[in-house]
């Protein structure tokens, strides 16, 4: 639906926050004469523009069948709308795609269940440091529907595509790029069939002009790829053309997304040379194995992006002996912890710091287990810093080391019931560390 078509429609927006705000910019700017109505849950929310309707609080899903079209938000589960009567519902990604699908724009769409972010990153960073004219949006940078403008025949749009935004579309970019796929969202989603689903119409309306990038030693992202009508392209750590000690991201699960970013780079006409120098140079992102340097002979590591087991293997897996403390634990999503009880079992880590909710249930895994660890039970993040501080100086004074001890923030846990989302969580663990 190009949001030109919109002028004059009674349209409502579903969901106020960021991609909503955009949202309403981009309908004013391009459906003149449209009526708009902003409707959210939260009775505090309010428009900048007084002529927008409001429709808040507990009444915010009424009688959403009078408008013409509803756009509905990515964070909204689907089960909130399931009572819900529409005469058409769609989004601010369809809107974008199909406004922009004329200009001669590529869109470079890149999803998974994790790397999605380091790999859309270091994508931009290639084509920036080439001299392309890139733009990073979507679920990371700005929302795409804010650069409609953009949209040129020499522009290339590197989206973050989460499978909240994927659910609704029946458009897929030009270039896709499938990095992982494993159980994630499954509250959201309620099952893994209905994620898996989700996350295939990034190749699912694909012509055979177009190309999909996956994960061949993945075996959901070859399933999200076999949906696409085009050229499929599989790439592995081994495609990577350079090694941990030549880049500046730690994990050898990194190498994947490197991998990623060079095959799309090259396929996007970038020279190999440059390619593999902006690889070097890129620094990666906040709150991904991010080093916070080292106080009290302790080195203190954010990860919180990690959310869910796996994740949290890979960053033991990356930082190897050195981790001699982990923090885990967050929202509760029924994960099975048994890979990462495993991992545990062979490394290094001598004290497991649990928070809410999860923690409990990761305790108990660890003692049915009858694995030798301490486990120390803590409830906000200042408590957690401060046990993790005095146990690991401790640990130093009975058992010098020739190198500063990891303290890891790796949850393995979604951070919602806590904190705002994992930028909060990890904010307030550099808080604290810092202090």
């Amino acid at each position: 639906m190009d949001i030109r078509s919109l002028a004059g429609k009674n349209i409502c927006i579903l969901g106020y926050g960021r991609e909503g705000q955009a949202m309403a910019l981009a309908l004013k700017k391009y459906a003149s004469g449209c009526e708009i109505t902003i409707a959210d849950k939260d009775e505090t929310v309010r428009s900048e523009n007084p002529k927008h309707w409001l429709q808040v609080g507990t009444g915010w899903l009424k009688n959403l069948e009078k408008f013409d079209v509803v756009v509905k938000s990515p964070g909204i589960p689907p089960h909130e709308l399931s009572t819900c009567n529409f005469q058409h519902v769609t989004s601010a990604t369809e809107i974008f795609l199909d406004s922009i699908k004329n200009s001669g724009a590529t869109v470079v769409g890149v999803t998974g269940s994790k790397g999605k972010s380091t790999t859309a990153s270091l994508i931009h960073h290639i084509l920036q440091s080439a001299g392309k004219k890139s733009f990073l949006v979507g679920n990371i940078g700005e929302p795409a529907i804010s650069h409609i403008a953009d949209a040129s025949s020499n522009t290339i749009f590197v989206q973050e595509m989460s499978s909240y935004q994927l659910m609704d579309l029946t458009s897929s970019p030009q270039i896709a790029v499938v990095t992982s796929f494993f159980p994630e969202h499954l509250d959201y989603h309620t099952s893994l069939e209905n994620y898996l689903e989700a996350k295939k119409h990034i190749t699912r309306f694909q012509t055979k002009n177009d190309v999909v990038f996956f994960n061949e030693d993945s075996d959901g992202a070859q399933k999200i790829a076999e949906e696409s009508k085009g050229t499929k392209i599989p790439f592995s750590r081994n495609d990577a053309q350079v090694t941990l000690e030549d880049i500046q991201l730690k994990g050898a699960h990194n190498l994947g997304n490197i991998a990623a970013a060079f095959k799309v780079a090259l396929h996007l006409g970038i020279d190999r040379a440059a390619a593999i120098a902006a690889i070097k140079s890129f620094k990666g992102l906040p709150h991904r194995l991010e080093s916070l340097g080292i106080h009290n002979d302790i080195e203190w590591v954010n990860d919180s992006i990690s959310t869910t087991p796996q994740s949290a293997i890979a960053a033991l897996d990356a930082l190897g002996d050195q981790v001699s403390t982990i923090i885990l634990g967050g929202q509760d999503r029924g994960y099975d912890f048994a890979p990462l009880i495993e991992r545990l079992k062979t490394s290094s880590v001598k004290t497991v710091i649990l928070m809410p909710d999860s923690g409990g249930t990761i305790r108990k895994k660890l003692e049915e287990a009858k694995v030798k660890l301490v486990l120390i039970d803590a409830e906000t993040m200042e408590e957690v810093v401060a046990i993790a501080k005095k146990n690991t100086e401790k640990i130093l004074t009975l058992n010098p080391h020739p190198q500063s001890p990891i303290v890891l923030l790796s949850p393995a846990a979604p951070s919602y019931g806590h904190f705002k989302n994992f930028e909060d969580r990890g904010e307030q663990f550099q808080k604290y560390v810092n202090q």
